[in-house]
């Protein structure tokens, strides 16, 4: 084994692209510098000087002589632990190293349906499907047999197992990226892929054309698409079916499928999806009923009724102005794919006079007031002046729609 781990990760991801299995998974475990990277990921940390060494030392010494345990999280309110999280992050990293193909977050889900909406256009039907994580439990249990095909260590396999029935990846949610329960629900799903792509072009005939198989573990979504017949779609429906009662061991309960044909609109991961006539494209759009949803925090949009927000005031000009920004600029990157784009124009003015109603009740004056003030600072643009050090005087803009059209797909 390398004496740097983020070496050894290296050679891990070469054993796999050889087909090997891996079987230095839990002796990885020993060095600091993984356990560094961990909490640097878990906490975004930069500075190691408040890297509590103490603790993973001890943490590590009870992984070297096999004692670490998850605690009971089934039946219990309290939180994770700072141990339980750091050795879930650990086994976190290792498992992204191993199945580097896995799609696991929000801008590789992007990545995904850009993929669909640029490639899938000739196809004309859509298996479209849901899994109630809450009302199964049975995924877990053909989960580790696929991690067992490429990891043959029994040492970090039985610490996994620990943390699977412990019920503490079901409570653990993460700061920042991922979580351990999404990144295995993404392999355990690689699997379902490769299955599903074998049956289907096995049996396929000479004039149907199957599509890839994409999950969105975001959403517990996945969906595939394909050229042919009705009847021919109906076949794959029921062999997509059949995959997930008799080998999956689902019940009716724990899943849903929907097959439809995409001259019809359906909802894919937030989005409408449907063929477009004129142009023979595939379209994704914002739901008029998502986009109420997402601007009842600024007011009425039918009416166009801004309200403010009281729990802000006590904030800073800058700082509420901060706020608005960071819920649009995540807005606008969950939805970056929608074809009807420039309906957000809309929201985004919401957004504009309820913050100049949330600084009109911070300041306690009229809303006109503000708005002629706000506006008077530069032509075209909802500025504040915020006194920087050495009393120098700075204007921060509320920003617009078009400041994130680079996003776009």
């Amino acid at each position: 084994m390398a004496i740097n781990p983020i070496q050894q990760l290296d050679v891990l991801k070469k054993a796999i692209q050889k087909g090997k299995q891996i079987t230095d998974c839990y002796r990885l475990m020993y060095k600091k510098d993984l356990w560094i990277r961990a909490h640097k990921q878990l906490y975004d940390q930069k500075n190691t000087n408040d890297f509590p060494m103490l603790e993973i030392d001890e943490i590590i010494l009870n992984i070297k002589e096999g004692t670490f345990r998850f605690e009971n999280h089934r039946d219990r309110l309290q939180s994770p632990s700072f141990r339980e999280l750091m050795v879930l992050e650990v086994i976190k990293v290792i498992l992204t190293t191993i199945f580097k193909d896995i799609h696991y977050n929000r801008d590789d889900m992007n990545q995904s349906l850009k993929e669909v909406k640029r490639n899938w256009s000739e196809h004309t039907w859509l298996v479209f499907g849901e899994i109630n994580q809450n009302e199964s439990s049975v995924w877990y249990h053909l989960l580790l047999k696929s991690i067992e095909n490429k990891v043959s260590d029994r040492r970090f396999f039985l610490l996994l197992h620990n943390a699977i029935f412990s019920g503490i990846i079901d409570k653990y949610t993460s700061k920042k990226g991922a979580t351990l329960k999404s990144i295995l629900y993404s392999i355990y799903f690689q699997e379902v892929d490769l299955f599903l792509k074998m049956k289907l072009i096995k049996g396929k005939k000479a004039n149907t054309s199957i599509g890839t198989f994409k999950y969105f573990q975001e959403f517990d979504q996945f969906l595939m698409t394909f050229k042919g017949s009705k009847d021919e779609a109906v076949q794959v429906m029921d062999m997509v079916q059949l995959y997930f009662s008799s080998k999956l061991l689902y019940t009716n309960k724990e899943y849903s499928l929907t097959l439809s044909n995409l001259k019809k609109p359906v909802l894919v991961c937030g989005y409408e999806m449907k063929r477009c006539r004129q142009t023979n494209t595939l379209l994704f759009k914002i739901p008029n009923v998502t986009l109420k949803r997402l601007s009842k925090k600024y007011g009425e949009m039918e009416i166009f009724h801004p309200i403010p927000r009281p729990g802000l005031i006590n904030l800073s000009e800058q700082k509420i102005m901060r706020v608005y920004h960071a819920e649009l600029r995540k807005l606008v990157l969950n939805y970056r794919g929608a074809n009807n784009w420039y309906d957000f124009s809309k929201l985004f003015s919401l957004a504009r006079g309820s913050y100049i109603r949330t600084i009109a009740m911070k300041r306690k004056c009229s809303v006109n007031k503000v708005s002629l003030e706000m506006k008077s600072y530069q032509q075209g643009d909802l500025c504040i002046k915020v006194k920087e050090k050495e009393e120098v005087e700075s204007l921060y803009s509320f920003v617009k729609l078009s400041e994130f059209s680079f996003l776009r797909y």
